[in-house]
């Protein structure tokens, strides 16, 4: 049976500290240290006497007496600070002298404002953990908030408190409830968030004293946010639960969001050959955007089908794949992976209803981004890349695997990247759309095939590269990167938009003999 002391046990920062005066020396285990000034709420800072537990002489930590035993079981959260030592009684933490002390004040651009959106979002994830442990956070000292590459951290512990105790704390930044000493429901940390959240946006203080909340929140001109503050400073039974408050906060970053926006570009040549008269290929895109209480969508399907030469109507083939992934429906609750899958099922079945019977195929590559994320399904030899230009040094990563004779006789160790350039066989595609009827798993390739997971970002500055054979049999990796770079004409910007790249591939595949048709479908995200 648990008695009186344990049911109201809790993390205070003032019951049960002794003074403490500089130079006192405590030991915690196998860490010993000296005391060498008081720091603020009961911390002190300590200095390390001797080299333990991978720690250096020397090194300033924080150290708290008090009750503790709440933190014995680690709690996971990026805002709280790495805890070396803890007894029912005592407390180690880490010092970092690279945080910043965050000073509030009144956010004057959007970008303030989102950073206060994203720091309001791990403090109501660390809020949430607790409560998932059974544990209320009571009180979040705001002069124990920093910064540390652009995150939000606590330099000391917060107060908790086992839901179902009862609450006991001399602070003000407290819900109404803790001063009253009623039990813990674990509400009490939504209303510091509201306390926190008000002070991000104005720099000043609620008085947890003061009844009339309302006057406060005609202070806040940002939309979503007099909402969120006045729900968790409300009464206990009319107050967010964490889940509605995190989820709440989600919404407030979803609707500040601005819109992923995309500049697409596409280009086409029959080439110089003399025996293809007509150009096979096909490429296509649709976006589509919405906006409503969930937030902002950009919906983009995109797709490039390279018609088979050898057969009789490759360009029906083509034309009718891109037809049956472009009017494919959908809405917006979806997998992503699975609806480009299912896309590409139905761009294969347009195939055969278009032939109907006659000789044709083509190879296929299919794209379906939801905002910023997208996910692939691939068929022949056409490829896909992806140019990381939001990074400082881009890298042309490739996406696809060719289904290919040529590439199953290199990867089996049969034939060189040589000897492939220059095989008879470089043309025979072991996969294509019009050859099984029947869907098959695994016939498609995915992104999870290639790189491991099932989709990919693209970043802001990244572009997507779409091309057929035609395009990458005459022009290699350096040339992609010289033209993505934009060395081609230098007096442009570094990266190029997608209509020129698109068209410079075109044409440098033209200038270097271009046996094929040549195609390329780029698309690069710009906000």
């Amino acid at each position: 049976m648990r008695g009186s002391a344990l049911e109201e046990k809790m993390y205070s920062v003032e019951t049960g500290i002794r003074p403490l005066k500089e130079g006192d020396v405590v030991t915690i285990g196998n860490i010993e240290l000296k005391i060498e000034k008081s720091f603020f709420s009961g911390w002190h800072i300590a200095c390390i006497r001797g080299k333990t537990s991978g720690r250096e002489k020397g090194e300033e930590v924080l150290y708290y007496r008090g009750n503790c035993g709440l933190w014995k079981n680690p709690i996971e959260s990026s805002v709280l600070p790495e805890i070396l030592a803890c007894t029912e009684d005592e407390i180690i933490i880490s010092k970092n002298i690279e945080y910043e002390k965050y000073e509030f004040k009144i956010p004057s651009t959007k970008k303030d404002i989102d950073q206060i959106v994203r720091y309001m979002l791990d403090i109501a994830e660390m809020t949430e953990t607790f409560n998932k442990k059974k544990l209320s956070a009571l009180y979040i000292n705001p002069d124990s908030l920093y910064t540390y590459n652009n995150k939000i951290k606590l330099n000391i512990l917060p107060d908790i408190c086992e839901i179902g105790n009862k609450m006991y704390s001399p602070r003000d930044f407290v819900a109404p409830e803790v001063l009253m000493h009623e039990s813990a429901t674990g509400k009490e940390g939504v209303y510091v968030l509201g306390l926190l959240a008000y002070k991000f946006l104005t720099g000043e203080t609620i008085n947890s004293y003061d009844v009339n909340i309302l006057h406060y929140i005609s202070n806040i001109k940002i939309p979503g946010f007099p909402q969120f503050i006045a729900k968790t400073l409300a009464k206990a039974e009319e107050r967010f639960n964490i889940e509605e408050a995190l989820n709440y906060l989600k919404n407030i970053e979803e609707e500040r969001k601005i819109p992923v926006r995309f500049d697409i570009g596409m280009s086409s040549t029959v080439g110089l050959n003399i025996d293809r008269l007509i150009d096979e290929d096909s490429c296509g895109y649709v976006i589509e955007n919405t906006l409503d209480f969930k937030g902002k969508t950009v919906l983009l399907r995109a797709c490039l089908a390279d018609g088979m030469g050898g057969m009789a109507a490759g360009e029906l083939a083509s034309k009718a794949a891109v037809e049956g992934f472009l009017k494919t429906p959908v809405g917006l609750s979806f997998e992503l992976n699975d609806l480009v899958l299912d896309m590409a099922w139905r761009a294969n079945k347009n195939v055969f209803d278009e032939l109907a019977g006659k000789d044709g195929g083509c190879t296929f590559i299919g794209v379906v981004f939801k905002n910023e994320t997208f996910a692939l399904a691939h068929v022949g030899d056409s490829r896909a890349y992806l140019w990381t230009g939001s990074k400082a040094e881009p890298e042309l990563i490739k996406l696809t695997k060719d289904h290919s004779y040529v590439a199953l006789m290199i990867s089996s160790g049969n034939m060189t990247e040589e000897e492939a350039k220059n095989s008879s066989d470089r043309n025979k595609i072991l996969k294509s759309l019009g050859i099984v009827r029947n869907r098959q798993d695994e016939y498609f390739d995915d992104l999870q095939k290639t790189i491991g997971k099932k989709t990919e970002i693209l970043e802001k500055g990244d572009l997507l590269l779409i091309v057929c054979d035609g395009i990458w049999s005459e022009i290699d990796e350096k040339d992609f990167k010289e033209i993505l770079n934009d060395g081609v004409n230098p007096v442009r910007s570094r990266t190029p938009d997608a209509q020129y790249i698109a068209d410079a591939l075109a044409a440098l595949t033209v200038e270097r003999g271009a046996s094929d048709n040549a195609s390329a479908l780029i698309i690069k995200r710009i906000s």
